[in-house]
């Protein structure tokens, strides 16, 4: 099936509350509110035999967080990307990793770098950060790695 084919069923299944948009034959992306994304989730691996998430990226945006949810599907070029935009300061979205294993650890480094909270994650526990970086967010247009330094005095051991 192509991005042109996916498309089409996406809005039939879940019209307005998905917006499609395919660059290519290869590539679909899918504004999706972020509490739709389970659903559109399970959507996608039961209707794409060999669907599964390749990884998952979010980037601080000046009107929130992206949190963008990267599918391919096996034995195709196709990939399917599945964005959200989460509001700041405290952005969240439903987990994903009670949908598929590979979200695990890729959304608690969303958290530790960007501070996403994945609402229903099954461990919480920070993954990258040492404990000199508690509450520091690395990845958000608001740190300062000077200011950061000067607070604590020296280097991070990682």
């Amino acid at each position: 099936m192509d991005a042109t084919a996916i498309e089409s069923r996406l809005r039939e299944e879940f019209g307005a509350r998905v917006g499609v948009a395919v660059r290519s034959a290869k590539r679909l992306y899918a504004s999706v509110d972020a509490a739709d994304l389970p659903e559109v989730v399970r959507w996608l691996r039961a209707s794409l035999p060999g669907c599964r998430l390749a990884t998952s990226t979010g980037i601080d945006l000046r009107e929130g967080i992206g949190l963008y949810h990267h599918f391919v599907v096996n034995g195709s070029p196709l990939v399917i990307t599945l964005k959200a935009l989460l509001a700041k300061p405290e952005p969240h979205a439903p987990t994903l990793a009670t949908e598929t294993a590979a979200a695990d650890w890729i959304e608690r480094e969303i958290h530790d770098l960007l501070g996403v909270r994945f609402d229903g994650h099954p461990d919480e526990r920070r993954l990258l950060k040492d404990a000199s970086m508690a509450g520091e967010l690395p990845l958000r247009r608001d740190f300062d790695p000077v200011q950061f330094k000067e607070r604590i005095g020296e280097r991070p051991e990682f």
